[in-house]
């Protein structure tokens, strides 16, 4: 079976669970880490491709520039078929790439709590696992291109989206608390309280249910490398 390929675009943005998963089931994966300038691979060696998070905007093609090749990479991808993940940076990243558009928006979303999942949501393996909590880390935003379907919201912002053989994820299902600790320290406490964001109340939420964090992300992204092994037509490990 091909690799499938992980985009990293910054190294405080890692596979975390996802990585765990892949492990698990036994298929082979390689991280192409786009900030330390790994050149992106061509469409026919890959089985699928996941797009991770990051700190950049997935309109800033002139400050980064493997962002507009990514984007090609991506639409190839789902242009054959090949399954795709992106979680928050790679789910706008999918969203313009396929002819929506990411953008900044109004204010930031920083909290871990449930999500809502439209109906046609609750039966999809993958996304139905975003009724339990999760935590979401974001400054941007999106529209959904046309033709998909938002299957998940936050009730201020679209959280989730299908198109073809891509799956977008604005949450960070991935991530462990020891993670966002980095990321709050990185990012700035005193920022975050600007914004009105309690970080230390969502770092507390996060670490108390880290194993339960753990399990549903190992649901969740399990159930999307069936997705990636039906395409390939082999069978994982277990």
């Amino acid at each position: 079976m091909k690799p499938i390929a992980i985009l990293e675009h910054d190294a405080i943005a890692p596979a975390g669970y996802l990585g765990d998963a892949i492990e698990h089931a036994g298929l082979p994966s390689i991280v192409i880490r786009l900030h330390a300038g790994d050149e992106l691979p061509s469409v026919d060696t890959v089985s699928g491709v996941v797009s991770l998070g990051g700190p950049m905007g997935a309109y800033d093609e002139d400050k980064f520039d493997f962002i507009a090749s990514e984007k090609e990479l991506l639409r190839q991808a789902v242009g054959s078929d090949i399954p795709v993940l992106g979680i928050c940076l790679g789910c706008q990243m999918l969203a313009d790439a396929l002819g929506g558009m990411a953008y900044a928006a109004d204010e930031m979303e920083v909290e871990f709590a449930p999500l809502e999942v439209v109906l046609k949501g609750r039966t999809d393996p993958v996304l139905s696992t975003l009724a339990e909590p999760v935590l979401s880390f974001h400054g941007d935003t999106w529209d959904a291109p046309p033709g998909a379907e938002v299957l998940v919201t936050s009730g201020r912002f679209p959280h989730a989206f299908r198109l073809g053989s891509a799956v977008a994820v604005q949450s960070h299902p991935e991530v462990s608390a020891a993670t966002v600790r980095e990321w709050v320290a990185g990012f700035g406490r005193a920022k975050l309280e600007e914004s009105g964001i309690d970080p230390d109340g969502v770092l507390q939420l996060l670490a108390t249910g880290d194993t339960q964090n753990a399990e549903r992300a190992h649901r969740m992204f399990t159930a999307w490398l069936d997705e990636v092994v039906s395409a390939a037509n082999v069978s994982p490990e277990r």
